[in-house]
C-alpha cells in the first residue's frame, strides 16, 4: 500500500482469530463549509470549520453533519481515512449558484476537489452521495462516462443511502428506504428509488 500503517492486531493463539485490531496513526475528521451566497465564486466564505459551533446558515450546518457522519461510516465500517484515505480536508460549498438564470441551483455536484450544493441539496444521503465520487475517484479512477460512470454513480447512490440508513439524520422511515432525495425541497423531491428503479 501507498499509505503507512501503524495497526495494533491482537490475534487469539489457538484459533487464529483476530479479536482486536486498531490503528496507531492519527486520523480525525476535517471539515470546511463555505457560503458561496448564491455566487458562483468557489469555495465562497468560510462559515464552519472542524469543531466550531452551528452558524446561522441551516444548509452549511446540514453539510457539516452529513459530511461528518460520511466519514464516520466509512471510517467505522471500512477503516477509512475520508476521501483520499489520508485525511483529506473535506471542502463543501452551500448556496452556490453557477449564474443569475440558474439561481438558485437545484442541483449538488464533487468538482474534483470539494463538495458543491445548491440551495436545500444538503439532505444527509445527497452530501454522502458526493463525498462518495469523491472517494472513488481516488480509490478506483472511475471515468464518469459511459459504463464506468454509471458504476460511479451507482456507487454513490449505494453508499449515500447507507449512510442515511445508519446516521440518524433526516427522514429514516420505511416508506423513505431506499429513496435518494427524500429530504430535497419539495420542488425537486425524490430522485431515484433504488428499490424500484423504474420510478
Amino acid at each position: 500500500t501507498d499509505q503507512p500503517i501503524r495497526e495494533f492486531v491482537l490475534v487469539e493463539a489457538h484459533t487464529g482469530k483476530v479479536v482486536l485490531h486498531f490503528s496507531k496513526i492519527y486520523h480525525a475528521k476535517n471539515r470546511n463549509v463555505y457560503n458561496c451566497s448564491h455566487s458562483s465564486a468557489l469555495p465562497g466564505a468560510l462559515v464552519r470549520s472542524e469543531g466550531q459551533d452551528a452558524c446561522a446558515i441551516p444548509d452549511a450546518n446540514a453539510a457539516y453533519d452529513a459530511t461528518g457522519s460520511t466519514y464516520d461510516f466509512y471510517w467505522n465500517y471500512l477503516g477509512r481515512d475520508g476521501i483520499d484515505g489520508a485525511g483529506m480536508t473535506m471542502i463543501s460549498s452551500v448556496r452556490y449558484c453557477p449564474s443569475a438564470l440558474e439561481c438558485p441551483m437545484q442541483n449538488a455536484y464533487w468538482d474534483g476537489s470539494q463538495m458543491v450544493f445548491g440551495d436545500g441539496f444538503t439532505a444527509d444521503d445527497v452530501c454522502a452521495h458526493e463525498l462518495t465520487h469523491g472517494v472513488t475517484e481516488y480509490e478506483s479512477h472511475l471515468f464518469y462516462y459511459m459504463q464506468s460512470g454509471a458504476i460511479n454513480e451507482a456507487m454513490s447512490d449505494i453508499f449515500g443511502e447507507f449512510v442515511d440508513q445508519t446516521n440518524e439524520l433526516g427522514t429514516d422511515t420505511a416508506s423513505v428506504r431506499w429513496l435518494m432525495g427524500e429530504d430535497l425541497p419539495a420542488s425537486v423531491g425524490v430522485i431515484r428509488d433504488m428499490s424500484d428503479p423504474p420510478k
